[in-house]
């Protein structure tokens, strides 16, 4: 037997040594290979999802420029949705910058001016629009702004040593007539979600501006060269009469004043405003212009657009079935209404953006839904009657029906459907005759009713929600 020790050879001690320079060598690669993902492919991937985003962000803002356009010209509210930033791809292992947020702005406003040069008061009006400005936030692409400006959307770039890129010519001239859509109020969101944008058109004032031969000078960010060569506005003809500075700027661009010559023939202006109703035009000095169409005078001369003269009166109580305060009135028929009224004061305000609201009660235990309001008009003068009702009815048809003052109703032609819509306004010209639904006091009682279509089997709780109601007579 040996007393010899066993001993352990050297050479697995190197097999121990090398396996474990083995692992460092690979985590070593691991690293490296992460730190070159998150310097090349990163960037990349990211830079891929803005180029996606912008492209899907440009086409909102087309939307929204049509959307403005459209407002004005069918005097009908438009929704416009824009998708202000966007987010990256979630990682393990990589790490990703602050998700892009966008912002989206009006600028402060700026000056239409209309002006047949006469000198008088009614000569000239004025009407304050805005721009609207999208700054992207992107880490990897270029953030160059895009305006909405004088019915024209561009990509500003001269910040970063660029140029302006036109994305939607103008829409001011064509064939010689002069179309203006004036943009008003304040609105700023930033963020990486969706936001909408409510544009809500006033009566068109094209019935307010002076008669004659017309000078309009509209504000624009761009210059007398950006309108020659990079727009399709026919320079070369009498409309054109320049652009000059204004000594105002914006984000230290200048702003200008485009001019333009027409007629009062060949000019329609119209007001959109964004989230709210836009602001009605002035003249100078002591000659006002209303919202309701009207130039501050005795409307006898018939320059508010109308045929003589027109005066306007807003509902003045109501009657339903709840115990409201002043001014619900429950001698108003029906004698016994159906059915609830929530802020009843908006709809003596033409315009303010908010709207009251009509609630379906139920009926035989909850069987059935109804809604059956009365509303009078009092201190009507003689003449032609026409009843408009700014409304949205989201789920329901609702009827007006013409009553007495015991709530009888006068006449089955006197019944006007208020379809199921978005937020739109809707005239009626009272029938058959004066001298029937035109009390001796000067009164005409309404009641407002859900069109029941569906029988005794109607369930559902609808509403109609109702800005104004108001009587022009003529």
């Amino acid at each position: 037997m040996s007393n010899q020790p066993t001993s352990t050879p050297m050479r697995d001690d190197n097999r121990a040594v090398s396996t474990v320079i083995g692992v460092v060598i690979l985590f070593g690669f691991l690293i490296l290979a992460l730190s070159l993902y998150q310097v090349e492919i990163v960037p990349q991937q990211n830079a891929e999802a803005e180029f996606q985003h912008s492209g899907e962000v440009r086409n909102d803002l087309v939307e929204l420029r049509a959307g403005i356009l459209q407002a004005g010209s069918i005097d009908q509210p438009q929704y416009q949705t824009v998708e202000l930033g966007t987010t990256y791809s979630t990682r393990v292992f990589t790490i990703n910058p602050p998700s892009p947020a966008g912002t989206i702005r009006t600028t402060d406003p700026y000056p239409i001016t209309i002006s047949n040069n006469s000198g008088t008061p009614k000569g000239t009006i004025t009407i304050p629009t805005r721009f609207i400005e999208y700054q992207p936030g992107y880490n990897e692409l270029d953030r160059s702004p895009t305006w909405y400006d004088a019915s024209v959307l561009y990509l500003d770039a001269r910040d970063n040593g660029g140029g302006i890129a036109v994305i939607e010519d103008q829409a001011l001239v064509d064939n010689g007539e002069v179309q203006i859509t004036a943009l008003q109020n304040e609105f700023r969101r930033s963020g990486t979600g969706r936001v909408t944008l409510e544009l809500r058109p006033a009566k068109n004032v094209t019935g307010n501006i002076p008669e004659g031969d017309l000078t309009v000078t509209i504000p624009t960010r761009l210059s007398e060269d950006d309108w020659e060569t990079k727009t399709n506005l026919p320079t070369d003809r009498d409309v054109y009469d320049g652009v000059t500075d204004t000594g105002n700027d914006i984000n230290n661009r200048n702003v200008y004043n485009l001019t333009l010559n027409t007629t009062a023939n060949n000019l329609t202006v119209d007001t959109v405003g964004v989230q709210e109703a836009p602001e009605a035009p002035t003249q100078n000095a002591d000659a006002s212009i209303g919202d309701d169409g009207t130039d501050g005078d005795d409307g006898t001369d018939g320059d508010d657009g109308t045929d003589g003269g027109s005066t306007q009166s807003f509902v003045s109580e109501y009657n339903d079935n709840s115990a409201g305060p002043s001014p619900q009135n429950d001698s108003i028929p029906p004698a016994s209404p159906m059915g609830s009224l929530t802020d009843f004061s908006v709809m003596q305000e033409k315009n303010d953006g908010q709207s009251a609201r009509l609630d379906e009660s139920a009926q035989d235990r909850g069987k059935r839904y109804r809604l059956e309001n009365g509303f009078v008009f009092r201190d009507l003068a003689a003449g032609s009657h026409t009843l408009s009702i700014n409304y949205q009815a989201p789920g329901e048809t609702f009827d007006v029906v013409v009553v007495d003052s015991n709530g009888a109703e006068i006449d089955s032609s006197t019944t006007y459907t208020l379809d199921s819509s978005i937020k739109t306004t809707t005239d009626f010209q009272l029938s058959p005759s004066e001298s029937q639904y035109l009390d001796t006091n000067g009164e005409i009682y309404l009641v407002i009713k859900d069109n029941d279509r569906s029988g005794s089997s109607d369930k559902t709780l609808d509403s109609l929600f109702v800005d104004w109601m108001e009587i022009t007579v003529q």
